[in-house]
């Protein structure tokens, strides 16, 4: 397995893996996701944008997982401390390469990225349904930090 910072080229296979992330995703959470595809052009500007990487596992020349990491900064609201951070956008390991490290990997990876430049710290959303991520999350020192919640109206 190597892990790389994804270019134009693996476009494509991103788009496979997307698919399969919004798929399990709305797996999950029904009522407000939906399989989809993911615009062609967000992914191209993920990639040229100097703030955001997407890292990528190939196996056998073949992009099998990838997470998309962005450089961000914490509102400026007067109460909250500033930091520059990394922002996990999303992460998918390919549902036949799980239970197998790579999530880790990639985490790690992520690490690494954050750290040459030099923020504060990782963040990252997941769905209360997602035991796996959520276990793997806290496996890599991930801390439940906040929670949203929802109250129907209908």
């Amino acid at each position: 397995m190597q892990i790389k910072i994804a270019t134009l080229n693996e476009i494509d296979e991103i788009e496979c893996l997307y698919q399969e992330l919004f798929t399990e995703m709305s797996n999950l959470q029904p009522k407000y996701i939906k399989p989809a595809k993911q615009d062609v052009t967000f992914v191209q500007n993920t990639i040229n944008n100097k703030d955001s990487d997407i890292l990528i596992a190939d196996i056998d020349n073949r992009t099998v997982d990838f997470l998309l990491i962005q450089e961000t900064t914490t509102p400026p609201y007067s109460c909250i401390v500033e930091h520059k951070y990394a922002f996990i956008v999303d992460i998918i390991v390919g549902s036949h390469y799980q239970n197998q490290g790579i999530g880790s990997a990639l985490l790690s990876e992520a690490k690494k990225w954050a750290k040459n430049r030099q923020l504060d710290y990782m963040e990252l959303n997941v769905l209360t349904e997602n035991i796996g991520a959520i276990t793997l999350y806290e496996k890599q020192g991930f801390q439940d930090m906040n929670h949203t919640m929802r109250l129907e109206l209908a």
